[in-house]
């Protein structure tokens, strides 16, 4: 998808804001690959000094709670003889909470293993304990706008015996440990990860969109929640949160598991089995220590304890449909007790076939119920997205188009005074507009998003800025002058409702009628200096600006690849050549003001199911479709920025000027080579030819990276070449 993006007062310190997934930003400048062969060729193990396996990055805080002077510090080599970073696969039975009240990370690890594509677009899966192991990993995260490539050693701490943070829950396989060891230093500390909020965590492992829901709220119909997730796309994520508290248990729990707090004194130790198959017998060891009556309310669940949705379904029993939800605990076990739990007699008003299919009777944190529980014991539901196509309720969704607005707020004296006109207007100020298509029966239409940075948290002693924004609607006059709104616009009356919350995001989405409204990102602490990220989804585009600066922003178009995907597949979830040839034809060319006339061909189509049909099947599946039409967007617009005069072709110079800035490395001759394959008589590419051609270098590009073990050379049999070539 892409982003329409505008940095402005960029502050002294400010960087390009331009990581992606494919050329994510260096997170303090490190470089992994060129980390990593120093190393190698010394001969020594990384040692991360941005990040030190020291007191610094535990958190004074934590030591007060846990005593963490008795901090030791491990490789896995000194842990097993054999280390993974990968056993078989990664899945949510990987993770289980240890010591820190980390919950709202785990949860949204455990909803991002369950969807592959999001998954490795975090955890690059080319890293390993043999070959080219030098101590050193990398991950890739999204902050405050951008994608960031973060490098950790494998250092992980253990306190009295025990892993301080996740624990994996097989014994020599270590992507949990190191994936959370890379969120902390982006936090700036493990103490950092020690509570928060899922929706902060679904944010930085995906690039999307939260949206909190109040379950016990009169503004959210329960029909209507319950059939936007059991409509949900697969990219959609969830987690809930657990604090309706229990009449018969009045007592809190914490977080972290029963049989990681002291008791009397003594902190109990427990070995885990290195057989990913033995899992069960691990989660049976941990529940034979029997756990204090407060851990859990009567219920079974845990109070202030996040969740990780895993499944909705709908099923026909004896006693009529009913509707259930999967949930899965971080700690790796305690499970619901009541209707539906695992052993509930429940299931035996099913069908056998779909009695089947659902029930496990297993202690592994997993567990079913139903609906109407789900909303008397839960307090919120955390749904997360690239875009809020969620909050079209299930119908169709529609295209929605994001802009993002990077400034800061600049320190004031002591005088400064938020609930003054006087004061406040000096605020950034952003103007959106509401069009009248924009108005839907039941889908919320505008989300708004302000995001402080992370930094801050580390600044200001572990505590975030009280933030906030202002909506407010105005009149057309101000559109068309851009200027920004003065003091006396911002009356006592319009201030006196203002709340800013010591959170690092605040989201909100709105049913906006049509109109123009302006935003007023503020901060009560004005004595800091602060940058933040705002992000504005609506319905319609060019339809969002900043007041008081130049107008030259070019808006893009957002639209979901789910949504053509879905449109243009005959059968199931697999799209053949003809599939995407249509789709091509029907939505990609003619958004395109480039074609004049030319349209791509079925064997030019084939050629780009090719391309990135890297498991050489004939056909696409959603993940391997949204690559192919991430790379013909970025492609077009490379075009466009190129063809000034709007010919439509390319000569040679002109995609020698589109190779290089797309970072490909191509010689001259083999460009020669390209335009005599792909180009007319008079060699000059169209619009059409340009896109296949520029996708096969890309491919063809990728894959010698992929098999290349230093990206130098490629050790390959004759047969294997073969098949990538035809």
């Amino acid at each position: 998808m892409n982003d329409t993006r505008r940095e402005v007062q960029p502050g002294p310190q400010a960087y390009a804001r331009n990581g992606t997934l494919e050329s994510p930003r260096k997170f303090y400048n490190q470089d992994f690959e060129a980390l990593r062969d120093i190393h190698l060729v010394k001969g020594v193990l990384f040692t991360d000094e941005t990040f030190p396996a020291n007191m610094n990055i535990i958190g004074s805080k934590l030591n007060v709670e846990f005593n963490t002077q008795n901090i030791k510090w491990m490789r896995p080599m000194d842990l097993c003889k054999n280390p993974h970073f990968i056993v078989d696969d990664m899945n949510l039975f990987d993770i289980l909470q240890s010591q820190l009240g980390d919950c709202w990370v785990l949860s949204a690890m455990g909803a991002l293993t369950l969807n592959s594509t999001l998954l490795k677009n975090v955890v690059p899966t080319n890293q390993r304990f043999s070959k080219n192991y030098a101590g050193i990993f990398h991950f890739r995260l999204w902050h405050l706008g951008e994608w960031v490539d973060i490098v950790v050693d494998d250092m992980l701490p253990f306190l009295n015996g025990q892993y301080l943070s996740v624990h994996p829950s097989c014994a020599n396989e270590f992507w949990p440990c190191l994936l959370e060891k890379a969120y902390a230093k982006l936090l700036g500390s493990y103490q950092n990860l020690h509570w928060g909020d899922p929706a902060e965590a679904f944010v930085n492992f995906t690039g999307g969109v939260t949206v909190t829901f109040k379950l016990q709220s009169s503004k959210v119909h329960q029909d209507d929640l319950w059939y936007m997730i059991s409509t949900a796309t697969r990219d959609t994520l969830m987690a809930c949160i657990n604090d309706v508290q229990d009449d018969t248990t009045k007592k809190r729990s914490s977080s972290v598991p029963a049989v990681f707090q002291k008791a009397n004194n003594d902190t109990r130790k427990i070995s885990l089995p290195t057989n990913k198959e033995n899992i069960d017998i691990q989660k049976n060891s941990l529940l034979s220590n029997k756990l204090p009556e407060n851990v859990y309310l009567s219920s079974g669940l845990v109070d202030r304890h996040a969740y990780c949705v895993t499944d909705v379904v709908q099923v026909k029993s004896r006693k009529g449909m009913v509707k259930l939800i999967r949930l899965w605990n971080p700690w790796g076990f305690g499970e619901w007790q009541g209707s539906w739990n695992d052993k509930s007699p429940q299931w035996n008003d099913l069908q056998e076939e779909d009695r089947k299919a659902l029930q496990r009777v297993r202690n592994d944190g997993e567990f079913w119920m139903s609906w109407d529980d789900f909303l008397c014991e839960f307090s919120r539901l955390i749904v997360c997205n690239r875009m809020p196509v969620f909050l079209d309720w299930g119908n169709q969704p529609e295209k929605w188009y994001k802009d993002m607005y990077w400034s800061k707020w600049s320190r004031e004296d002591s005088s400064w005074n938020i609930f003054s006109k006087d004061c406040f207007y000096k605020n950034p100020q952003y103007i959106i507009t509401v069009t009248p298509s924009d108005e839907v029966n039941k889908g919320l239409n505008a989300v708004i998003s302000l995001m402080q940075s992370t930094r801050n948290r580390q600044k200001f002693d572990g505590d975030w800025l009280p933030i906030g924004f202002l909506l407010l609607p105005v009149d057309s006059k101000v559109q068309e002058s851009h200027e920004k709104l003065p003091s006396s616009f911002f009356t006592p009356e319009k201030l006196s409702g203002l709340l800013a919350q010591r959170r690092r995001d605040i989201t909100v989405s709105f049913k906006l009628s049509p109109g123009r409204y302006v935003i007023a990102p503020y901060s009560t602490a004005r004595e800091q200096e602060s940058s933040f990220l705002l992000q504005v989804f609506l319905k319609s585009k060019y339809c969002t600006a900043e007041l008081g600066v130049p107008q030259e922003r070019k808006t893009c178009e957002v639209q979901p690849y789910e949504n053509i995907f879905r449109k243009f597949t005959a059968k199931g979830s697999k799209m053949n050549a003809w599939d995407l040839h249509r789709s091509l034809n029907d939505a990609f060319i003619k958004e395109s003001p480039f074609p004049n006339g030319v349209k791509f061909n079925i064997d030019g189509s084939r050629a780009l199911l090719a391309s990135v049909d890297y498991a050489g099947r004939g056909i696409l599946d959603p993940q391997n479709f949204g690559l192919l039409w991430s790379y013909l967007t970025k492609f077009k617009d490379v075009f466009a920025d190129i063809d000034t005069s709007r010919c439509g072709y390319f000569s040679l110079p002109d995609l020698n000027k589109a190779v290089s800035r797309t970072g490909l490395q191509v010689s001259s001759d083999l460009l020669r080579q390209l335009i005599a394959r792909y180009g007319d008589s008079e060699e000059k590419l169209n619009f059409v030819d340009y896109l296949i051609c520029m996708v096969r270098v890309k491919s063809v590009s990728k894959t010698f990276n992929m098999l290349s073990c230093d990206g130098k050379g490629v050790s390959i049999n004759r047969e294997r070449w073969m098949q990538l070539m035809i």
